[in-house]
């Protein structure tokens, strides 16, 4: 039995002691190659200290080639020659093969995996530098997808903090708890238990802005090891995210109604996945998961035990008047976690999330969320909170949903009267943006270059999908043009692609851009 006895009062660092410790057990022969650790979360009960250090302690032992921390399986003892598998557990069905894409990856720092996850990121971040094309003068700018500041009442931020400071006044001097205020956690789940789902305060987590929830997420898969799976397209800041943490990202192709049955009955029967989904208003087509869609989801991860990431960011700006239910409603809260924020429905400047989902799993996030910020501000979560008992959030999300709809309705026409018929688009639900899909062959990278010279400007499909398999795609947003810019930029757009058409295909390559010049 190895001693993890450590001295807190020590001047030595709580990571190496432990280190040290199991260095020691190593050299007596305690621990043997092949031996597997307790887990981290195991580990850091045991000897009193935050997982976070624990882990650097096995970071320290994998760098040394005598552990190799196995997602999904545990961190098993080397004999110091350096990373290898450890030993093939036959009960996951896939002895000791290895591949890409597998939660059962060979080592935390594959080099393979490393530099296929650095390509894929790196091909969108070179995408992303072309887009300082679209800040010269003069261009429509069919690119935002964020709130129109325009919209907000004047002395709108004056007056809520004013008013914030008045009714709370010195309780916004101190930190709050990790989880956040408990009167804004309350808020938050009394609202999403008048639309069908019972929540209490306890499960609900603030974050700062919905990123943040992401990233949380993502970090603490890193515990479980589950398959990590996105639909695409999807906003690639979620995609990036959890690549960034290092996981590998399987993408699920998505159509206006959701994910496809046909892939998600693809995977593995036997083995659980997480799967990020924007059921309302989808980045970028604007549609929602249509009932049949979320049925089969549904049914899916009952079948595999997975959990489902609802990205539910664009629900208050949604336009129907019946909604499909909520994920949680149908699936329940142990596999499911729910993320929203106030960016999009009052502005971004308002750093302002939340995160839904069981107690338990509530509760080991906000542990993490500590390690990272402790607590959100106080100030803006008491002017969050005032918003919606104020009634301003509901006042402003009606005016905003029927402004954006508005506008929606303006370029749908445009689009029908102006775009060659060979063209195609999603008709949004809510939200910000439709996807425009040209015939197969040509590239959107290649045609923002011949919008960019109209006067117009969008999002090329491969910033929304990290297997660039949406070239042919791209987002147009109407949130931040008026009527009259939203028709003069249809208009010069359908004009690019009307050149562009004119052209036969050809074949886009890895830049999207194939033969541009």
């Amino acid at each position: 039995m190895v001693n993890y006895t450590i001295d807190k009062e020590s001047d030595t660092p709580l990571y190496i002691q432990i280190r040290d410790a199991i260095q020691d057990a190593i050299h007596t022969g305690e621990l043997l190659p092949g031996d597997r650790l307790p887990s981290v979360a195991s580990l850091a009960r045991e000897i009193g200290v935050t997982q976070a250090t624990v882990r650097r302690a096995l970071q320290d032992l994998s760098d040394a080639g005598q552990a190799c921390c196995h997602v999904g399986r545990g961190t098993f003892i080397q004999d110091g020659s350096g990373p290898t598998a450890p030993p093939a557990d036959r009960s996951d069905g896939f002895g000791s093969a290895r591949s890409i894409g597998r939660n059962d990856r060979l080592a935390p720092h594959n080099p393979l995996e490393f530099a296929a996850r650095r390509l894929r990121m790196g091909v969108g971040k070179a995408l992303r530098d072309i887009m300082s094309l679209a800040e010269k003068s003069g261009i429509i700018h069919f690119t935002k997808g964020v709130p129109d500041p325009r919209f907000l009442p004047e002395n709108f931020l004056e007056d809520v903090a004013r008013e914030t400071l008045q009714n709370m006044g010195s309780s916004l001097i101190e930190a709050s708890d990790p989880l956040g205020n408990y009167e804004l956690r309350k808020e938050i789940a009394r609202r999403f238990t008048t639309e069908g789902t019972a929540v209490t305060p306890d499960q609900v987590l603030i974050t700062n802005g919905s990123m943040q929830a992401v990233t949380l997420v993502a970090q603490a898969n890193m515990e479980t090891g589950q398959r990590v799976l996105c639909e695409t397209p999807c906003f690639k800041g979620i995609t990036d995210t959890f690549a960034a943490m290092g996981h590998w990202v399987e993408t699920i192709t998505r159509d206006a109604h959701g994910p496809g049955q046909a892939q998600l009955n693809q995977l593995p029967s036997d083995l659980s996945s997480l799967l990020y989904i924007c059921p309302y208003a989808h980045n970028p087509m604007g549609t929602n998961l249509s009932r049949e869609r979320s049925g089969v989801l549904v049914e899916w991860a009952r079948k595999t035990g997975s959990l489902v990431v609802a990205d539910e960011l664009f629900k208050d700006l949604d336009w129907n008047e019946t909604k499909p239910p909520s994920i949680m409603q149908q699936l329940g809260a142990e596999q499911t976690v729910v993320i929203n924020s106030l960016s999009k429905s009052i502005m971004t400047g308002l750093r302002l999330g939340w995160l839904i989902s069981s107690p338990q799993r509530i509760q080991q996030l906000a542990q993490l969320k500590r390690l990272m910020d402790h607590s959100c501000p106080a100030l803006i979560q008491g002017m969050a909170l005032t918003l919606f008992q104020s009634g301003r959030y509901d006042a402003h999300t009606e005016k905003m949903s029927a402004m954006y709809r508005q506008r929606r309705e303006a370029m749908l026409k445009a689009l029908d009267r102006h775009m060659p018929k060979e063209v195609t688009w999603t008709r949004p639900d809510g939200g910000f943006s439709l996807l425009l899909e040209l015939p197969r062959g040509y590239s959107s990278v290649a045609l923002f270059l011949a919008a960019i010279d109209k006067g117009v400007a969008f999002l090329p499909g491969p910033l929304f999908d990290i297997d660039q398999r949406f070239v042919h795609c791209c987002r147009i947003s109407y949130a931040w043009s008026d009527e009259a810019e939203i028709k003069e930029g249809v208009e010069l757009l359908a004009s690019a692609v009307e050149g562009f058409l004119s052209r036969p295909p050809g074949d886009s390559g890895l830049s999207g851009l194939g033969s541009y010049q």
